[in-house]
């Protein structure tokens, strides 16, 4: 009978590891996109916007709704930019979920390797065994035939 795997714990944890690392960086990818999302959308808002002030000010705007305009898109810009830090920041949390998720691949894959060369020794193993109790029963049979033949 083959032995067990003596770090079958090693390497469960280590695919349990792998695959909490692949859903936290799934997580961060998802968190990540959504920035750029968000980003994208304020710059689309403060196009439209700006267009929309063009069209009103070809037919005349008044001084007060062209201040608030401005410090309008002042704070929009100024939103902009937090939201480009945010997805820099967001990339840079993925990045190392990136690598902590490797890591774990590493890890994982050198104690599979482990257990598949323990399985291969252990089949080897066996075949020697099986192989030697076949020897012994053709032997005794050999041995059993011939004192009965004399």
């Amino acid at each position: 009978m083959a032995r067990p795997f003596p770090l079958k714990t090693l390497l469960d944890l280590a695919r349990d590891h792998s695959d909490e690392a692949g859903r936290k960086l799934a997580q961060l990818k998802i968190k990540w996109h959504e920035a750029e999302e968000k980003m994208h959308q304020l710059i689309a808002f403060r196009e439209e916007y700006r267009n929309r002030l063009h069209l009103n000010t070809q037919t005349g705007i008044a001084m007060s709704a062209w201040r608030e305009f401005q410090s309008f898109m002042l704070k929009l810009d100024k939103a902009i930019e937090l939201q480009g830090d945010e997805v820099a920041k967001c990339k840079l949390r993925w990045e190392g979920g990136q690598r902590e998720w490797l890591e774990q691949q590493r890890k994982l894959k050198a104690f599979d390797t482990l257990s598949q060369r323990h399985h291969a020794k252990e089949a080897v193993r066996e075949a020697k065994v099986e192989q030697k109790e076949q020897d012994e029963f053709a032997g005794k049979s050999v041995n059993s035939r011939k004192t009965g033949e004399t």
